[in-house]
């Protein structure tokens, strides 16, 4: 028996069962959270370690006298080509090897290449740095996220997954908060002298005190199982190419909306700090240290909801209830995006944030739980994988490269940074709403399709 099938039969008997069953389904849930535990902590490593450059922007461009474009192409594209590039294998191996396995490697690499960030010493050596961290993050979600399926059941998903969510907003936000306070204490003392390149800036520390975690998480990676295997009962739609063929309207749609929403969470992620730095007057590190606690509670709050909320919606037997619930997410994230747009100090502009990271919260805890809700099991890792594939191309490499072409060649003023943010967000959150409303008959459809399915 699968231990989505125990957590079933667990559910659905709880008033006969022996105390001998009773301990195995305890020790079986204990098990399983472990490996929610594990994996998210690694998430959280993963989002630290490709957010961290965000809080460093203001001493990395002028240490290397980048422009801005240079900034929005080390933030995005230089990470998210070669992150979706390596998603294609990584996704295909995440449904054949040992994910536990591939996921340690891809942390090692990732590990390795964010300290060697902090040894750059020009552009074009800092983007092929930042190309190895997209390389081996590459490898996380689609193994991770194919776990959890596997050690739940559908109706269950929600939580665990939004666990992952959660790991990604603290690593997003932690990226700014632990960063801005790295840097204030090292504005404080005596600068650091590292091989290479001597007497190092503080950019360059932070990058690698970031990497440094990485082999202790990837030991814990080490201790835990790989799940069985499951998937959609009586589902025969042959390879994912074929299935994504048969249903290509839907999840054009879904995928696009995704990616919508990365572009609101990467292009705020990553030029706030800056945005409050260069327009609002904090230090680098006190606009890191607001904004992160900012990203905290409103990502967290957005992903937790939707988890609980999905899976009590789900529970029920609605149809694609997970779907509505990212529906009526969407117009928070254009409240928040006009905010930001015509912001007067940085408490507006931190406000209208967190209508958006609000938003973003509950459509990326939904996002998985709602692929998986309709994808069979032996396709769940391709799916991710297309998933980040598309989301990090569109929303990692367009979102702060967007806010960088409004800024130096629209606006032409640095100081209209906020408002290119605000543009960008507001004209997600529209896309994102279109594509998901687009999607919503296909999907609902397929729901059923799936809960009878699972039946």
């Amino acid at each position: 028996m699968s231990l989505e099938n125990a957590g079933e039969t667990a559910a659905e008997q709880p008033d006969t069962r022996s105390g001998e069953t009773a301990s195995i389904s305890l020790g079986l849930s204990r098990s399983r959270w472990y490996i929610v535990t594990i994996l998210a902590l690694a998430t959280f490593l993963s989002y630290l370690d490709r957010g961290v450059i965000a809080v460093a922007v203001p001493s990395l461009k002028a240490d290397l006298n980048l422009s801005d474009l240079q900034i929005g192409l080390l933030q995005g594209l230089s990470f998210s080509l070669f992150f979706a590039l390596a998603g294609i294998p990584m996704g295909a191996l995440a449904d054949r090897v040992n994910r536990r396995n591939l996921i340690v490697v891809g942390l090692l690499v990732w590990s390795l290449m964010t300290m060697l960030c902090g040894f750059a010493s020009n552009f074009l050596m800092l983007f092929i740095a930042r190309m190895g961290v997209g390389i081996g993050e590459a490898a996380l979600i689609p193994a991770a996220a194919s776990m959890i399926a596997d050690l739940f059941a559908p109706s269950q998903r929600g939580r665990p997954m939004s666990a992952i969510v959660a790991a990604q907003s603290l690593g997003a936000a932690g990226a700014s908060l632990l960063g801005g306070m790295l840097l204030v204490y090292l504005a404080s003392t005596s600068p650091i002298s590292l091989p290479f390149v001597g007497e190092a800036a503080d950019w360059r520390t932070t990058f690698i005190a970031f990497g440094l975690p990485g082999p202790i998480v990837a030991v814990l990676l080490a201790s835990i199982r790989e799940p069985e295997r499951t998937q959609i009962h009586d589902r025969s739609e042959g390879n994912f190419l074929r299935f994504l063929g048969a249903h290509r309207l839907l999840f054009f749609c879904v995928y696009l909306s995704f990616a919508a929403n990365f572009v609101i969470a990467y292009a705020t992620a990553l030029w706030s700090p800056t945005v409050l730095s260069r327009v609002y007057g904090l230090t680098p590190g006190h606009a890191g240290i607001a904004f992160g606690l900012t990203m905290i509670v409103a990502n967290i709050t957005g992903s937790t909801l939707a988890g609980i909320v999905g899976d009590r919606l789900a529970s029920t037997g609605m149809p694609a209830a997970r779907f509505y619930v990212s529906i009526a997410a969407a117009p928070v994230a254009m409240v928040g995006g006009f905010i930001m747009l015509l912001a007067p100090s940085a408490a507006y502009y931190l406000g209208g944030f967190a209508f958006a990271g609000f938003a973003a919260g509950v459509l990326i805890g939904n996002s998985y739980p709602l692929l998986y809700d309709v994808v069979p099991g032996t396709m769940r890792g391709q799916a991710a994988a297309v998933y980040m594939i598309v989301g990090n191309i569109i929303g990692l490499g367009g979102g702060p490269l967007a806010v960088a072409v409004l800024t130096q060649l629209i606006f032409k003023d640095q100081s209209a940074a906020g408002m290119s943010v605000g543009l960008v967000v507001l004209a997600s959150g529209m896309t994102c709403l279109t594509f998901m409303l687009l999607a919503s008959k296909a999907y609902a459809s397929l729901s059923r399709v799936a809960v009878g399915d699972t039946a």
